[in-house]
């Protein structure tokens, strides 16, 4: 089953480049890409973001096989799963409020709600409460305070420079957009067709889509085109490329394969992947990205094995309040407990 590996990577590769650059009275494409820009660039706002999966299939034989077979039971586990955020954004000083809700169906339905605090130096999360695990009183409810700084240099990472994250964030996009062309990938639907919020006011609605028409010219531009440029762009960037954890000659080897397996990679994408749905659509208000909403269904498949990999997710995300004072929930925690402390406490004998 090494070939299905392979494609499911291929496979999500190409899906996360789609996503990344289409996160943003002017041409759809051109106006897109400036809306994605701004909202980037904003000094502050308030998001409300769902995800849904709807599908997720792995192979069988793999789902047999050691860590996979752990992987296949929590596949199973959050299949249906949604997850919810609402969070405040501020860019001077740094700082994002989040609540994030995760809720597993099924016959015993698990909710978890996890409040997160972000700045430029610290991550606080407040311990949730989990069914079935009961956690210490001296736990509950307090936030653990996650050192950044000090977490990037025990994994040997580079220090998160979200000013560099957000340059390199913008140039992938660019790269994407630039080799899409309008005809083929963009439109302006109605808002009635695109099913946006019925209190959202849009200046103007792009959509971003491809289908079984247009998927095999795709396969040509993402590998002809697209990936060999943004391979260029992370290469280009190697303090960019320490603080995701990835190694310039990891990279320069992965442009030689690509260039090398180029005929094979294309046959494989065009003959062993099926892309059902992917739509994107976006709703641009006074220039901004104000909305923002993906279906994704996608299969990869072995046909020596019959083995099938299977994807399916939906999202939106709503922007508001863009560049107003934004109004936090929480005061920093000054108690918070550190990860040394928490590990202390769930090593200690039960019953202490």
């Amino acid at each position: 089953m090494k070939k299905v590996h392979k494609i499911g990577v291929l496979l999500l590769a190409v899906i996360l480049v789609v996503i990344a650059g289409c996160s943003s009275g002017k041409p759809p494409k051109e106006a897109l890409q400036a809306a994605m820009t701004k909202i980037a660039e904003a000094d502050s706002y308030a998001v409300k973001m769902s995800l849904g999966l709807d599908e997720l299939e792995i192979p069988q034989d793999a789902a047999k096989q050691g860590d996979a077979a752990a992987a296949a039971a929590i596949v199973g586990m959050i299949k249906d799963a949604t997850i919810t955020v609402d969070a405040i954004y501020q860019k001077d000083p740094m700082r994002t409020d989040l609540n994030m809700e995760i809720v597993l169906p099924g016959d015993m339905e698990m909710k978890l709600t996890v409040p997160m605090i972000l700045t430029e130096e610290t991550l606080y999360v407040k311990i949730p409460q989990i069914p079935m695990l009961p956690l210490p009183e001296t736990v509950t409810g307090k936030f653990i305070k996650i050192d950044l700084k000090e977490l990037a240099k025990q994994q040997g990472a580079a220090e998160i420079d979200l000013a560099a994250q957000q340059k390199l964030g913008k140039e992938l996009g660019d790269v994407l957009l630039k080799h899409f062309d309008e005809k083929t990938y963009f439109s302006e639907p109605k808002a009635e067709e695109a099913g946006l919020p019925a209190d959202l006011k849009a200046d103007q609605i792009v959509a971003f889509e491809i289908n079984a028409d247009n998927y095999p010219k795709t396969v040509e531009t993402v590998i002809n085109q697209v990936l060999p440029e943004v391979l260029d762009v992370l290469l280009a960037n190697e303090e960019s490329l320490k603080s995701l954890q990835l190694e310039k000659a990891d990279i320069e080897k992965f442009k030689t394969d690509l260039e090398t397996n180029k005929t094979e990679i294309l046959n494989t994408l065009k003959n062993d992947v099926k892309v059902n749905t992917l739509k994107v659509t976006g709703a641009i208000t006074d220039g901004y990205l104000s909305y923002q909403a993906g279906k994704i269904n996608v299969e990869a498949s072995d046909k020596e094995s019959g083995q099938k990999m299977k994807l399916g997710v939906h999202y939106d995300v709503n922007y508001s309040d863009i560049n107003k004072a934004p109004k936090f929930e929480n005061e920093i925690p000054t108690d918070a407990i550190t990860l040394d402390e928490l590990t202390k406490l769930f090593q200690q004998p039960v019953g202490l």
